[in-house]
């Protein structure tokens, strides 16, 4: 495998993309290492001590160290309370030892006039952008990773899980996945079959809940929730969902905490697709694992309320998101009282 880019920074809207660029590029790091002190990974380092420490290092026996910056709060638009400031993360950069190689990711777009890009720019840099696909783009990926499985699927089918994956890479993906699974046990990809196979719209933006909560502004989810509620989905299919949302969230989080290895060892010890240990993993750091058991708690007491009588069924739910949302909102974001 030949070495990753010496300097990048990969950003936009595009989740997958960008997590799928960054794992690559960890795992070229790796394959140019002999040993594992020459690889360091940071997720949403507040205080930049430690970096600015790593990036200053020379390399242990290899040429090289590499360094991963995940989601660095100093790429903000906004200063997060108690993290240095953006200045100081693109000083590091400038300042990085010649045998340091640098990737930054973030799940979001990064100003053309902000420090660290510019940063990145002036030290030789690569700055990548990717950001959600739409229409004809779309769907050229998807065909292509349909011929990269081997599947081949009537054009009703590809239309089909354009409309279950809309413009969610991840989802997409674990559909594909699915699909190549069924072929290789013998199954027929009919375009009866893909429909009965994929997930439908309403079990999509049901997944979205819990994402939109642990991504700002949260109280997206809370409008996702209410949304759902609107077009008629069943209150009770909404509240077994999410709990069992929330329980594979509880595992990876325990999983993490006992063993670390990040969205790798989820995907191995769980049986998960990569995109799916990535999200799993990246919900896992964004949330306490006491916020996310006391509401399973809440949705079990209100399962409980409701089938007893005691509570309405939307109301409930309305106000679980509502909670839910202030509870993990940040000052200054909405939702935060």
């Amino acid at each position: 495998m030949t070495a990753p880019p010496g300097l990048l920074l990969i950003h936009g809207e595009d989740r997958f993309s960008i997590d799928g660029e960054a794992r690559s590029w960890l795992a070229a790091a790796r394959s140019q290492c002999s040993s594992e002190l020459n690889v360091e990974v940071f997720d949403a380092p507040a205080r930049l001590d430690q970096v600015r420490r790593s990036l200053g290092e020379v390399p242990f026996l290899d040429p090289e160290r590499y360094v991963l910056i995940r989601d660095a709060p100093q790429l903000g638009e906004r200063s997060r309370r108690g993290s240095d400031g953006p200045e100081v993360l693109a000083g590091a950069i400038a300042q990085r030892s010649p045998t340091t190689s640098v990737c930054l990711a973030a799940h979001h777009r990064v100003a053309p006039a902000h420090p660290v890009l510019r940063a990145v720019r002036e030290g030789g840099g690569v700055v990548v952008q990717r950001d959600v696909l739409r229409g004809r783009e779309l769907r050229a990926w998807l065909e292509r990773r349909l011929v990269e499985r081997g599947l081949r699927l009537p054009r009703t089918a590809v239309d089909h899980l354009l409309r279950v994956g809309g413009a969610d890479l991840g989802v997409l993906e674990g559909e594909v996945e699915k699909l190549a699974a069924y072929a290789a046990g013998g199954g027929a990809l009919t375009a009866e079959a893909v429909t009965r196979l994929a997930a439908g719209d309403e079990q999509v933006a049901i997944w979205e809940v819990v994402e939109r909560l642990l991504s700002p502004p949260p109280g997206r989810g809370a409008a996702a929730l209410e949304g759902l509620l609107a077009d008629g989905v069943s209150s009770q299919y909404l509240i077994t969902t999410l709990a069992g949302q929330l329980r594979d969230l509880l595992v990876a989080q325990d999983l993490l905490a006992q063993k670390g290895g990040g969205p790798a060892a989820l995907s191995r010890d769980l049986g998960l697709p990569p995109w799916r240990a990535e999200r799993l993993a990246r919900q896992a750091g964004a949330v306490p694992t006491v916020v996310v058991e006391e509401w399973l708690r809440t949705l079990q007491r209100l399962d409980a309320d409701v089938k007893g009588g005691r509570a309405n069924d939307a109301d409930g739910l309305v106000g679980f998101g509502l909670r839910a949302a202030r509870s993990v909102a940040r000052p200054g974001e909405p939702g935060r009282r």
